[in-house]
């Protein structure tokens, strides 16, 4: 004879309180729809890092811009 099991604490019956915020229940599955915990750090790491490579990024473009108006005009002899 089979005993049942007691489920009427399991995570998937207890209400959401403070502890489970951002916690769903689809279909069976427990999702966690809680937004990353990034410190502030972290954070002004990443939009540090972003700003770097965007300027990086302008560099290039101003150079082949450059060298495209260069080559047009006839002046950059290397460019071609």
């Amino acid at each position: 004879m089979k005993q049942r099991l007691d489920l009427s604490n399991s995570i998937y019956q207890q209400r959401p309180n403070g502890s489970l915020s951002g916690l769903t229940v689809n279909d069976g599955m427990l999702i966690n729809n809680r937004p990353d915990g990034q410190s502030g750090i972290v954070q002004a790491a990443q939009a540090r890092k972003a700003m770097k490579q965007a300027e990086k990024i302008s560099i290039i473009a101003r150079g082949n811009a450059m060298g495209e108006m260069l080559s047009d005009i006839g002046e950059c002899s290397e460019c071609d």
